[in-house]
């Protein structure tokens, strides 16, 4: 039934890529909980930065369903990805690569100049992910993560490169 699915909807309807308003909160949550990998927010978080100019968020969305949300520091030309998330069963269907894109291209749009991400060593979906896009590996923090106790891996992307 799952791969059915994936299948349809990489065949079938449009995916919508926007900024949330804030009835999108309980949305953005399900998706974050259903992600062991994602930062774990709270409402208030999302809310904050739905609603400062220094924070992106962008949802992807399907047939009025959020099947994913990225969200994105902005108030300095080095952007930071803080979160980025995809539901269970839209996982390997584009959309993951459809939020990092239209951050890209936000970025270029608003005179980012590098957008920063941390990685779990073991998040290797994150890391393919980024490379596709044009993140390049650039570092390592040991022991940067708790719960497991892991090392985050650092990604760059440099805008003007691409």
């Amino acid at each position: 039934m799952l791969r059915l699915y994936r299948l349809l909807m990489r065949f079938t309807g449009i995916l919508t890529i926007s900024s949330p308003g804030m009835a999108a909160i309980p949305f953005i949550l399900s998706v974050q909980q259903a992600s062991a990998a994602a930062a774990q927010w709270r409402s208030q978080d999302y809310a904050a930065a739905i609603a400062h100019t220094e924070r992106l968020v962008l949802i992807a969305e399907k047939d009025t369903r959020i099947l994913g949300f990225v969200v994105a520091y902005i108030a300095i030309p080095e952007w930071e990805l803080e979160n980025i998330a995809v539901a269970p069963d839209a996982r390997r269907c584009g959309v993951g690569r459809a939020l990092m894109t239209a951050l890209l291209e936000r970025a270029r749009q608003d005179g980012g100049r590098e957008i920063r991400q941390e990685i779990r060593e073991s998040n290797i979906a994150a890391q393919k992910l980024g490379l596709s896009v044009g993140f390049v590996q650039e570092g390592r923090r040991p022991r940067y993560y708790r719960d497991p106790v892991e090392d985050a891996l650092l990604f760059k992307h440099l805008l003007n490169l691409r």
